[in-house]
């Protein structure tokens, strides 16, 4: 007897799209949005020129699989310490992406840190373009298209200086899932 368009749904039940007969398939990270294990965490803040914007993350007992933006009024430079010894600061809530789930995670998330030490480089002065002149005025956002896998149970120091000779706005996004 042929195989039918109906066994084979039947067998493969979900993951077999009706309409077309086609294998269902998402990426690993959309599995995770779905599973309730992507997170979001960003603050924004007004900075002014030579001054920086400070983000503390703390993993859990799980390694965090890691993504930055960052978007800024003008020229910043980037920094992003391993280890570092800074004590917390404003707690930021972590926001799961599937919002059928609780925002319950391990990680946290807060800005403006206290305490000296900035920990191992892991970037170290990344420039993104801008200025305050009329000629050099831009905005501006980079994204790692890579992910960090960050280590379990250690602090990292995300730094954003402005040096763009005005005060401008600077809004760092930090996404990850557990693992």
């Amino acid at each position: 007897m042929p195989h039918s368009f109906a066994s084979t749904q039947y067998y493969l039940g979900k993951n077999f799209d009706e309409d077309v007969g086609a294998l269902n398939v998402i990426d690993s990270v959309h599995r995770e949005v779905h599973e309730g294990h992507v997170f979001t965490a960003e603050h924004s803040a007004n900075v002014a020129n030579g001054n920086s914007l400070e983000i503390l993350i703390t993993t859990g007992t799980k390694q965090a699989h890691a993504a930055f933006s960052i978007a800024a009024g003008g020229q910043v430079t980037v920094y992003f310490f391993e280890a570092t010894s800074k004590t917390a600061g404003t707690g930021i809530t972590p926001r799961n992406h599937n919002r059928n789930k609780s925002d319950n995670t391990n990680v946290t998330v807060a800005h403006t840190p206290g305490g000296a030490g900035d920990g191992t480089a892991i970037v170290n002065g990344r420039l993104l373009p801008g200025g305050a002149t009329q000629q050099t005025r831009i905005g501006a956002t980079a994204r790692s298209n890579l992910e960090l896998i960050l280590r379990p149970s250690t602090k990292y120091l995300l730094r954003v200086t402005n040096t763009s000779g005005s005060a401008i706005d600077i809004n760092p996004v930090f996404v990850y899932y557990e693992e």
